[in-house]
């Protein structure tokens, strides 16, 4: 029994399960028309942390393991004081890497806000703004023709292009979009894995007229092989689904696959593994891009924020843009992220957030 006036060392955690309604996005492997969500709340003393997960099918996480995942950690004994020394031994991650996000983001947001300071400060920089990319997704060429007028009109600097299913149709797109946008934007592509090898080096020849960047997950996520061989070729590779966490990581720089490694808060569990990837990387000398997985802006702040604190080159943080809102940022001013400067994260839930609960 506690005494009255005492202090707990542990922290008490809530976890909410919400279906949100979404804009249609179609990619390489399925199209989306909703946004399955995970809040987790905290507390100790004075202080709250707010976190969410999405659990994406892509890197073998799913809704029932994110709940097994957060009942976990619900369950432990967790001291603040000592969780960034011991998160890794939660084994949070191992039932579901959108779980072990939601929980961390929310645990750094505790720690931010006790320390007085933004998430991006806590981690190393600190920065008002961070441009971000603008997404197009499969749609048709005369579609995404008009949605990337759009985008360039509202001030985005970059565009990530979605490909992988119909090479002639790709093509097109990407044309369109160029033609669309003009020479004063960047273009990249997104396979998300779609393309065989020699799909991709098709693609790669006949898209070359329109100035592409860089060539993100072109092929599998397991043909590591292929994603080498295309970087020999001269193609400026983005490692998306190919890297998940710190092993997988190892993997890419040992063979040499990728320029670019895309750090999604929930492949990785969360900032903390985050923050471990990016050293791997900036120790190999790769780029990094900082992206997401159908998240809300409680986790695109708290991205936003890491991507600020370790200086990312690319960022790739629109999703909430085309979500049901249901927290109250970030928002994107001319193609750029506004960074609050509330202590934490900055990011708070509305007042109706509750009316897309999923009854558990």
């Amino acid at each position: 029994m506690s005494r009255k006036g005492a202090i707990c060392l542990y922290i008490e955690l809530e976890f909410h399960q919400l279906r949100l309604p979404r804009k249609r996005f179609e990619i390489a492997y399925g199209v989306k028309e909703s946004a399955d969500v995970f809040i987790a709340e905290i507390r100790h003393g004075l202080h709250n942390g707010l976190g969410a997960g999405t659990p994406a099918t892509s890197v073998g996480d799913s809704i029932s393991n994110c709940r097994k995942g957060l009942t976990r950690a619900r369950n432990l004994q967790i001291d603040p004081r000592m969780y960034f020394e011991e998160e890794e031994d939660l084994e949070v991650r191992d039932i579901s890497p959108a779980a072990a996000a939601a929980l961390d983001i929310a645990m750094w947001d505790l720690y931010s806000k006790s320390n007085g300071v933004s998430l991006a400060a806590a981690i190393g920089e600190l920065a008002k703004e961070i441009p971000t990319d603008a997404t197009i997704d499969l749609r048709r060429p005369e579609g995404a023709r008009e949605d990337a007028a759009l985008r360039a009109k509202e001030g985005f600097k970059t565009i990530k292009v979605k490909v992988g299913r119909s090479l002639s149709e790709d093509i097109e797109r990407v044309k369109a979009v160029r033609e669309a946008v003009g020479t004063g934007v960047r273009i990249f592509a997104d396979a998300n894995g779609g393309y065989s090898l020699g799909d991709a080096v098709r693609f790669w020849e006949e898209a070359a007229a329109f100035e592409l960047e860089f060539f993100e997950q072109p092929v599998p996520k397991d043909r590591m092989d292929d994603l080498a061989a295309l970087r020999g070729k001269g193609v400026r590779i983005c490692a998306d689904e190919s890297v998940s966490d710190e092993n997988s990581l190892a993997e890419v720089i040992k063979r040499e696959a990728a320029d670019i490694i895309n750090i999604k808060l929930m492949k990785c569990g969360g900032i903390s593994s985050a923050i471990e990837m990016a050293g791997m990387a900036r120790d190999a000398g790769m780029e990094i891009m900082v992206g997401c997985m159908g998240d809300i802006g409680i986790s695109i702040g708290a991205a936003a924020h890491f991507a600020c604190g370790i200086e990312a080159e690319h960022v790739d943080l629109d999703s909430h843009l085309s979500i049901e809102p249901i927290c109250d940022g970030p928002e994107v001013r001319n193609g750029s992220i506004l960074l609050k400067d509330d202590p934490g994260h900055g990011i708070h839930l509305l007042d109706d957030w509750r009316s897309f609960r999923v009854a558990e």
